[in-house]
Formats: C-alpha cells, sequence, structure tokens
C-alpha cells in the first residue's frame, strides 16, 4: 500500500513538473522537456501521453529543433498546453466597480469587460451577490457556460483573508469583514478565491527571473507590496501579509485612507502627495477616489518646472517609500526590489530620493546586493497575476492528479 501510495506521489509530481514547465516556456518537443525537467525519455512520454490522453496538453506543432539540410527522419513535434482544457475568471474589485477577464488555460484572456458596482457604501450581507449576479451577466455575454469556468479568483486593494473568504478591510469599502468567496461559490457552484491585489501583482511575474527572495511595490491609487520568499508569494496566513503601504512611517503623522496616521501610504499614495503638494493639512480626509490620472500628469508638470511645494511633496513621498525599504532590507535581504504602478509615472521625481532614504536607513553591506528597479507595470498586471494563481492552482491541486474533471461538483470535491 505505501508502494502505491509513493507511486502516485511521484506521478503527480512528475505530472505537475510537466506542466509548469509548458506553462513557463512554452510549446516544447519531448526532448526539450526532458532536458529542462531532468526527467528520463520513458517517463517523459510516459506523462504526456496521459496529458495527452487526458486533453490537458496538446500536440500542435511540427517544428524542425534543426535546419531542414541537417534534420534527418521525422521532424520532432512541439507539445503544447491545451487552451480548451479549462477556463479561468480574474475579477478585480475597486472603488469604481469590477474588472473581469475570462482566460483560457494558456493564460490568454479570452474576454473582458468592466462591471460599474458602488462599493464604498456597500451593504457587507449582500455584497457577494452582486458579485455574483455581475459575473453572471458578463459569462451569459461572452457565451460561457458557469460549469466551462473552474476557478474564479477575485483580487482587492487592502487585507483578504484567504482562510474565510472575506475582505477584512479595504480602502474601497466603508464597511469590514465582508463575505465574497462563499456567496460566489454557492451563488455560481466553481471554486473561488480571494487574494490582496499586490501580491497577486507579484503572482504574474517571470517566474524565471523571480526565483529568490524580492518585493514588488505598487504605488498609485494606495501603496501595497507583494512579497516573494524564496521564489513563493508570500501571503501568510490568513493572506494579509505583506501590508507595506500601512506600516508605519511617522507615529502620530498624516491621516491615512485607512484611519490611522504615519502610514507610508498617508505620504507615498496619489492623494497624499496632491495634498502635500497643495499646501492641505495632513489631516484632511482623503478622497475615496483615485485622483484622475490628468490631475496628476498636471502636478508631475508643476514639480518638473521647479514648484517647490510640488518637488517637496514628492521628495516627501520617495523618503516615506525609502525609510519603509531600507527596514524591509534589514528583516529579509531581499536581492530585487521593483517599483510599480502608475505612481511611477513620476520616477525621476521619487527615485532619488528613495534611494536616498534606502541608504541612510540601511548599512551599505545589507543593502549593497539589492537591485532597486522601477519597471512599466500597470493594474492589468493584477488582472495578469491573478489568472496566472488560479493556473498554477489547477495544475497542482487538479491536472497533476487526474484526468480533466468535466462537472463543477466533482472539480469542488478534488479541491
Amino acid at each position: 500500500m505505501r508502494e502505491k501510495a509513493d507511486s502516485d506521489l511521484v506521478r503527480r509530481q512528475n505530472r505537475r513538473l510537466v506542466l509548469e514547465t509548458l506553462r513557463q516556456n512554452g510549446p516544447l518537443a519531448r526532448i526539450e522537456l526532458g532536458r529542462v525537467t531532468g526527467l528520463s525519455p520513458a517517463s517523459i512520454s510516459t506523462i504526456t501521453g496521459q496529458l495527452i490522453e487526458d486533453r490537458i496538453i496538446i500536440e500542435p506543432h511540427e517544428i524542425p529543433a534543426e535546419p531542414v539540410q541537417a534534420r534527418r527522419g521525422r521532424p520532432l513535434t512541439r507539445i503544447d498546453l491545451n487552451p480548451d482544457a479549462t477556463r479561468v475568471l480574474a475579477v478585480k474589485v475597486s472603488i469604481a466597480g469590477l474588472e473581469l477577464a475570462l482566460s483560457d488555460y494558456r493564460a490568454t484572456i479570452i474576454a473582458r469587460d468592466v462591471a460599474p458596482l458602488s462599493t464604498y457604501d456597500a451593504d457587507p450581507q449582500t455584497f457577494g451577490q452582486q458579485i455574483v449576479a455581475a459575473i453572471a451577466s458578463f459569462l451569459a455575454r461572452v457565451g460561457t457556460a458557469p460549469c466551462d469556468v473552474s476557478r474564479i479568483g477575485i483580487a482587492v486593494q487592502g487585507a483578504a483573508d484567504t482562510q474565510s473568504g472575506v475582505i477584512m478591510w479595504s480602502p474601497a469599502f466603508r464597511a469590514r469583514n465582508i463575505p465574497v468567496v462563499g456567496p460566489v461559490e454557492r451563488g455560481l457552484g466553481i471554486a473561488c478565491s480571494i487574494a490582496n491585489d499586490a501580491n497577486m501583482m507579484a503572482e504574474g511575474l517571470d517566474r524565471s527571473t523571480f526565483t529568490g527572495t524580492a518585493a514588488v511595490v505598487f504605488m498609485g491609487y494606495g501603496v501595497g507590496m507583494g512579497l516573494i520568499l524564496d521564489g513563493r508569494v508570500y501571503h501568510g496566513p490568513s493572506g494579509a501579509a505583506a501590508e507595506f503601504g500601512h506600516m508605519n512611517h511617522l507615529p502620530h503623522g498624516a491621516l491615512c485612507r485607512c484611519g490611522r496616521r504615519g502610514c507610508i501610504e498617508a505620504y507615498a499614495a496619489d492623494y497624499a502627495i496632491l495634498r502635500s503638494a497643495n499646501g492641505e493639512p495632513d489631516d484632511g480626509a482623503a478622497p475615496f477616489s483615485g485622483v484622475p490620472a490628468d490631475v496628476m500628469r498636471a502636478l508631475e508638470d508643476r514639480a518638473r518646472s521647479g514648484e517647490p511645494r510640488a518637488l517637496a511633496a514628492y521628495a516627501r513621498a520617495g523618503e516615506a517609500l525609502g525609510y519603509g525599504l531600507a527596514r524591509l532590507i534589514a528583516l529579509i535581504s531581499p536581492t530585487r526590489i521593483v517599483l510599480a504602478g502608475p505612481g511611477f509615472h513620476g520616477a525621476d521625481l521619487i527615485e532619488p530620493h528613495v534611494r536616498r532614504a534606502v541608504e541612510e536607513g540601511v548599512v551599505d553591506e545589507l543593502r549593497r546586493n539589492v537591485d532597486i528597479e522601477i519597471v512599466p507595470m500597470d493594474t492589468d498586471m493584477i488582472i495578469k497575476g491573478t489568472i496566472d494563481s488560479l493556473l498554477r492552482i489547477q495544475d497542482r491541486e487538479v491536472f497533476a492528479s487526474g484526468p480533466v474533471l468535466r462537472s463543477v461538483q466533482p472539480l469542488l470535491e478534488a479541491v
């Protein structure tokens, strides 16, 4: 019995390894797949044969591995993920409403839409049903039955409890502890999960380059962080880890949208920079909608033209971010920190102050091997990361175990 259990475990691990390799590298010939995974030709042949039979992968590409004149025998066939193996749905919740994106098994978005939905004054007891209605309407419009969707992932700014499926706190809501996952699973019969949006950005990064310990800081409407430890995004036991924006920068300092004082976000989010640049008091109430992009572009122009108050606002934002990053470096010694989001459209105004604060906040020996970079990443990375995360869960928890499951109930039981 133990031998059979061990054999099943090895089979699942090898199936998962093949799927992960194809997901990361794209179509590969069997010989290439064996070289990347380290599995023997016999194992590759057995595993790919089973996955093809299960309709999880396909053989669509006959591409020579060598120039035609040097090739002998039949051309090598490259295998790939079957785009029709499953569908997943990513939902991003913001104060402006919902963004929905339906993806195939290759992570190609095949339909997307925006559903206006008031969140700030939403009733916690009925908001989940509103999401259900929006998803059902979207799937009907794009001609996809709920039973063809294996998973739904919901990304939200703030603290989301991944265990209970509840939005514990978000600047998009006045209320707290809003049930989401339960209503969606009951209403649609589809496995559902919820996560912080910055964590989903980290999930969407290229795993071939983010293999160690790294952090992704998102700045714009708020300030968030996705934390990667040993190549895996760290969500914490409840999913509320790495709330970088709500770490304290200055005790009893500027008023944050969360209601507390002195948070990093209260100095570096769009509303905080605008508040400071316009000479408004630090205890002024934060707006519950994002600052329009054209307003922030105009503010950047003011700073670049040399306006002292605007320059000082960006310097203050960079300093708050930099001192926060210095604490992070001292704690976990990341090798890479990525700064992303619409707030870094004014990177030239912020970055020098970030780097200066990091230099002042942590000794050279701890920071010398940290690469801090700004990348052109926007909120679409939240959708991409949510889709990537859903498909990795599907690979690991369902497709690594056995054949494609054709009905929703067995799928939920398998998870």
